[in-house]
């Protein structure tokens, strides 16, 4: 099983912005998973609408007034930045088991992971296509990789970094709600 390409492209419609994605004729929905998502408010997700025109198929994502956590974290981070962004994260995982959505479905690449520059208010995006092939990688290993690639506000005690590391390393299996009461 060869994984999905994911490709994405943005569309405003007023003052909304969505990210779309053209679904592809050999692309099998997970039709549960896109009912949950655009029947719901769910917690830590994007707004999410399903369209069609003529035979083409689209997911769009209501992303307005959001900039990628690429974006967010371009410049140095500060502590309400990463605690954000994290809790979001961290939010959307506990919300998808609610919600039976398929973690490997969600797209964890700061790319497609969406922050209010404000609030700091995170939500994720979920693709259910089945047998995408698509495996992220494991949740520790994601948050640790964010804080080894993160330039930190020097302005700022950065204690909280070497709290989130210790714990990221002293624990076999991340377990999200203890993980999110560190945080």
């Amino acid at each position: 099983m060869e994984e999905i390409t994911v490709s994405f492209s943005y569309e405003n419609i007023g003052t909304n912005t969505f990210l779309a994605y053209e679904l592809q004729p050999e692309h099998e929905i997970d039709t549960m998973s896109l009912g949950m998502l655009t029947n719901n408010k769910i917690p830590g997700f994007a707004p999410t609408i399903f369209t069609q025109v003529d035979n083409t198929k689209y997911i769009k994502y209501n992303v307005s007034s959001k900039v990628s956590v690429d974006q967010l974290f371009s410049g140095p981070v500060n502590k309400k930045r990463l605690l954000g962004v994290f809790t979001g994260i961290i939010d959307a995982m506990l919300s998808a088991e609610d919600y039976m959505l398929d973690t490997d479905a969600m797209l964890l690449d700061l790319e497609y992971i969406f922050a209010d520059v404000t609030t700091c208010e995170t939500v994720l995006i979920c693709l259910p296509i089945m047998n995408s092939g698509h495996k992220n990688p494991e949740l520790s290993m994601f948050f640790k990789n964010i804080i080894f690639n993160t330039q930190f506000d020097q302005t700022e005690n950065c204690d909280h970094v070497a709290q989130i590391l210790n714990y990221l390393n002293s624990v076999k299996t991340l377990s999200l709600p203890d993980f999110k009461e560190l945080l």
